[in-house]
């Protein structure tokens, strides 16, 4: 007989006369290509995804002027869309105005550009109540031909300001500096947990008309898309680019993505080897069982010359054999259960990964051959006389 032959009915006797064993060991084996699946398809993606979400939280770089000037020349934002198409960015200028006689600062910038660089932020808006809040998106959409109708004349006041001079949204502002005066229609109260809940938001040209400064910024907010190594990339090409402005990372930014992504990452590694080891006992408390039940067949193939090395590998084939249909049937499935929690924690779908499949195949047979190390020693050990004594 061949030992392809031999091989073929060992395996299905075993799941003939030991189908419960079997299937518990299959069952292991795929649910921990199940998990590494779906733990690998989630680690290899997760950094696109993390740094997506950290986008909505804003800029994390800022072109600022150099040394003691407070603006730089406007014509660096503009020429931004030439050099960096794809990263988002909003200009600001400040000034220091006031209003019923107080100071405040007023800080000119694009509403648009604004609701795509800060989603988050939440404006209350018509006179509204707080919780019907909605995102600055949502609110420019819904105001745009209000906002043509005005001359694109606006004003946001951070939640903090809006409280101090009890103002809701509605009402007409008048906004002062350097004796010049503007009276703008409040468009809602905006709640940012930043700096601007104590600001008052404005058109960036009417801030320049007001402050005599046409053309000119006090900084440029940029959200750019990456990891902390292509944010640098960027630094350094608008550094060089414009010499006369400072690029600043934002630190706590980056650094909280990439800690975030570390923390998630070996989470998940945790986990994964965590699951990887209660497979491996599993499977090997199931193959030492089929062979304490197998003894006398060992025994009986050791006295007719069969080496242990031949024998041996009799299981481990087995096992391995298991291992590699539990591995495609866990992959998929795995797979699936990363698109669903992807789809859960970013509203997003995971790009299918072929490159994924050897990884979790491999995985699954490692951990097969590792759990047939203890059973293949006891294989070794085993006397074929005393076995078929009965002893």
């Amino acid at each position: 007989m061949s030992p392809a032959r031999l091989f073929v009915r060992v395996v299905y006797k075993a799941f003939r006369v030991e189908p419960g064993r079997m299937a518990a060991s299959f069952a292991a084996l795929a649910v921990g290509a199940t998990l590494a699946s779906a733990f690998l398809n989630l680690y290899f993606d997760l950094p696109r995804k993390m740094t997506a979400e950290f986008r909505t939280l804003g800029a994390n770089l800022i072109l600022a002027p150099k040394g003691t000037n407070e603006t730089f020349p406007e014509e660096a934002y503009r020429q931004l869309a030439d050099s960096q198409p794809a990263v988002p960015r909003l200009p600001w200028l400040y000034a220091v105005g006031k209003t019923q006689g107080k100071e405040v600062i007023l800080a000119g910038t694009e509403l648009e550009r604004l609701a795509a660089l800060h989603p988050g932020w939440r404006v209350t808006a018509d006179a509204a109540p707080k919780d019907s809040s909605e995102s600055i998106g949502v609110l420019v959409a819904r105001m745009q031909p209000r906002l043509s109708g005005q001359g694109n004349r606006w004003l946001l006041a951070g939640e903090k300001a809006a409280a101090h001079f009890g103002w809701k949204a509605g009402e007409t502002v008048a906004v002062e500096y350097g004796g010049a005066t503007q009276d703008l229609p409040l468009l809602g109260v905006v709640s940012t947990g930043e700096s601007e809940d104590s600001q008052l938001l404005l058109p960036l040209p009417v801030l320049q008309e007001m402050t005599h400064r046409a053309g000119q910024l006090s900084l440029i907010a940029l959200a750019v898309p990456g990891s902390a190594e292509q944010v640098e990339t960027v630094r350094q090409q608008l550094a060089a680019q414009w010499p006369q402005v400072e690029a600043r990372p934002l630190r706590p930014v980056l650094e909280s993505e990439a800690r975030v992504i570390l923390k998630v990452r070996g989470l998940m590694f945790g986990l994964t080897a965590i699951v990887l080891g209660i497979v491996v006992l599993s499977v090997m408390t199931t193959v030492s069982g089929l062979v304490l039940d197998r003894r006398r067949d060992i025994g009986v193939m050791k006295s007719l010359g069969g080496s242990d090395r031949a024998i041996s590998l009799l299981f481990v084939a087995e096992t391995l054999s298991l291992a590699a249909f539990a591995a495609l049937l866990g992959y998929g499935i795995g797979f699936g259960l990363a698109q669903w929690a992807a789809q859960r924690i970013f509203a997003s779908a995971l790009p299918w990964r072929w490159d994924t499949l050897p990884a979790v195949v491999g995985v699954t047979l490692a951990v097969a051959f590792l759990a047939t190390a203890l059973p293949v020693y006891r294989v070794r050990r085993l006397d074929p006389a005393v076995v078929l004594r009965g002893n």
